[in-house]
């Protein structure tokens, strides 16, 4: 998607340092969170378009919000993800690609998560539905799939996801973490979701700093990196600075 590797790192949902718009810098104060927000970071990962398809002005109106370098990265509605049997509208995937093309040249990531409950038996309708995605995927943005049932991670996956050019989520859930691999598509997506993948805690700088190795080799290779702290619950600000500082010391040497 872009044509330099480029480093987006964010919170899951819109996290900021300060308890309320008192505390904003001055020259934010009448602006909205996502404006400070966007000052301090280049990306988000919009959880709330998993609960509910946000209106296109709404869309618009964001990527009006944030700097000309700004991201963004939306988590596919739960009805298309998260049903029984993978049971889903096409055209609710249609009409979701629409409202989120409206971030225009602010286009980051889709995220695909599927639940535990979604095995390797749903296989030909997961395909189904990558299918319609690629289709529907006319702006094309990055699309990243996130499983959390073991069953997926086999090499004929893998070979599934790289026809489409989709990347395997690396993520962190004890249950379910994908092994770490070497993929062929030109962009990574990292998700931190808490040590003991319980959303809290906060993540040992050595393990920030072996990341920031790992990105760092990416960006060398080309790839675009996408990187999100879902522990919100937890220290996600702390270790998204920290890790960013690690990146940006790695690239200045």
């Amino acid at each position: 998607m872009e044509n330099e590797a480029k480093y987006y790192s964010g919170t899951s949902g819109l996290v900021l340092p300060v308890p309320n718009k008192l505390s904003y810098p001055p020259g934010y104060q009448d602006k909205s969170r996502l404006a400070y927000y966007g000052s301090l970071f280049n990306s988000i990962e919009v959880n709330s378009s998993f609960y509910k398809v946000p209106m296109a002005a709404t869309v618009r109106k964001w990527a009006a919000d944030v700097p000309d370098d700004f991201r963004f990265t939306f988590k596919l509605w739960r009805e298309i993800t998260h049903n029984k049997g993978l049971v889903y509208k096409p055209e609710d995937v249609t009409r979701f690609m629409e409202v989120i093309g409206q971030a225009g040249e602010k286009k980051g990531s889709l995220l695909v998560q599927f639940p535990a409950s979604i095995t390797i038996a749903n296989r030909t309708q997961m395909e189904k539905l990558l299918q319609d995605l690629n289709r529907a995927n006319t702006a094309e943005w990055d699309i990243a799939v996130e499983f959390r049932n073991n069953t997926w991670y086999r090499d004929d996956i893998y070979s599934m996801l790289h026809g489409y050019q989709m990347s395997l989520v690396l993520h962190d859930m004890p249950k379910s973490a994908p092994p770490m691999l070497e993929q062929d598509v030109p962009f990574v997506y990292l998700r931190f979701h808490g040590p003991g993948g319980g959303y809290r805690g906060s993540y040992a700088d050595e393990i920030l700093s072996e990341y920031a190795g790992y990105i760092t080799e990416w960006l060398e290779e080309g790839k675009t990196v996408y990187t999100y702290f879902n522990n919100t619950m937890g220290d996600a600000l702390k270790n998204l600075i920290t890790l960013n500082e690690y990146v940006n010391n790695s690239q200045a040497v």
